[in-house]
């Protein structure tokens, strides 16, 4: 797609402008976006930096004079606080991880939909061969305990259970045992 306004270089930025609620969308070139006054963006950062993306969802982190002073968190190891990991980006160690555990945990379930955990994306031709893969692992996991503790009927009912994913893993072959 061609620039909208100097016809010449790839447009590489889109915009879109509410005006008299007429919704009207221009594809742009970076030069022509960059100089266009009508929106305000640095186009020499990279705009998904994660210090810009947490300032942005996370406004009321900011700092800000309150009459009211708050307990915050620092980081024994190198004396970071949350707001400055909002503001810069990163941490200043590894030790942060775990002292703002409890704030980054609400930021990863705002990035992952709710999920605290990243899964990533999976393709769907190997997502239920993973997905049983994962499974079977977890059912060994708890057989391994069950023996552990004893409970061979347990870990009898986990080892059918195991053998029955494996035979579907392996598209309803048999094995043989």
């Amino acid at each position: 797609m061609i620039c909208d306004q100097c016809g010449e270089r790839p447009a590489s930025v889109i915009v879109k402008q509410n005006i008299n609620g007429q919704l009207t969308e221009r594809q742009l070139c970076h030069v022509c976006a960059a100089g266009n006054h009508n929106f305000n963006i640095v186009f020499e950062q990279d705009p998904l930096a994660i210090n810009q993306l947490l300032t942005n969802w996370f406004p009321n982190q900011q700092t800000s004079p309150s009459p009211i002073k708050k307990e915050v968190a620092v980081c024994p190891s190198c004396g970071f606080t949350f707001n400055k990991f909002l503001k810069l980006g990163k941490f200043g160690c590894a030790d942060c991880y775990e002292v703002f555990e409890s704030q980054l945990d609400e930021i990863f379930k705002r990035l992952h939909n709710g999920n605290s955990e990243h899964t990533g994306k999976i393709p769907a031709s190997y997502g239920s061969t993973l997905k049983i893969k994962k499974e079977i692992e977890e059912l060994r996991k708890q057989m391994k305990f069950s023996i552990e503790q004893e409970n061979f009927e347990e870990a009898a009912r986990l080892r059918d259970q195991v053998k029955a994913l494996n035979v579907q893993l392996e598209g309803g072959a048999s094995d043989g045992n």
